[in-house]
């Protein structure tokens, strides 16, 4: 089995995990399926010899897994601002142009809504990053990566359905 096949079927799992985790209708056990996912990306890349990937993967882990926490005013500040800082420091080191703009408001964007919003309101601004991402995944010809992200919106907006239709259904 080559690095390169076994990078793309670790990937394969990570847009599984991914999809799984935009069907469940828990914010936090969203973010604990999502984390899981983004550390098998993160996998995937280094496996394919892309460092600031999977750097990046590797951090967003780290802060969708942090983002399930509820401590203090302190944290719930600090953390992403570091976070936020550091997807900076990440675009700043790997600049491609104006195109590097779209994972930064995409993985600024997350951020904010992981550690701020919970659940329906969490789910409507990751559409944002989706959208995001998706352009990002055209302009870079990215068809798998393409494929995972509008599967994850597609998901993503069901469960919001699903979500708004209990949601109402509690208010009759």
């Amino acid at each position: 089995m080559t690095a390169e096949f076994l990078a793309y079927l670790v990937g394969g799992a990570g847009t599984l995990v991914e999809w799984r985790a935009y069907l469940l209708r828990c914010g936090q056990q969203f973010r604990k399926w999502s984390a899981l996912g983004a550390v098998l990306w993160a996998v995937q890349y280094a496996l394919l010899g892309a460092g600031t990937a999977a750097a990046t993967m590797a951090a967003t882990a780290f802060r969708t897994l942090l983002s399930a926490r509820r401590p203090g005013d302190n944290f719930r500040h600090m953390a992403p601002a570091v976070f936020l800082l550091l997807f900076g420091a990440l675009t700043a080191a790997s600049w491609q142009g104006a195109v590097s703009l779209l994972p930064l408001f995409a993985v600024a964007n997350t951020t904010l809504a992981l550690f701020y919003l919970e659940n329906r309101p969490m789910r409507m601004a990751l559409l944002l990053s989706s959208a995001a991402w998706i352009a990002n995944d055209v302009i870079w010809q990215a068809w798998p990566a393409l494929l995972a992200e509008t599967g994850a919106a597609a998901l993503n907006l069901r469960t919001l359905s699903r979500l708004s239709a209990v949601h109402g259904a509690s208010r009759a």
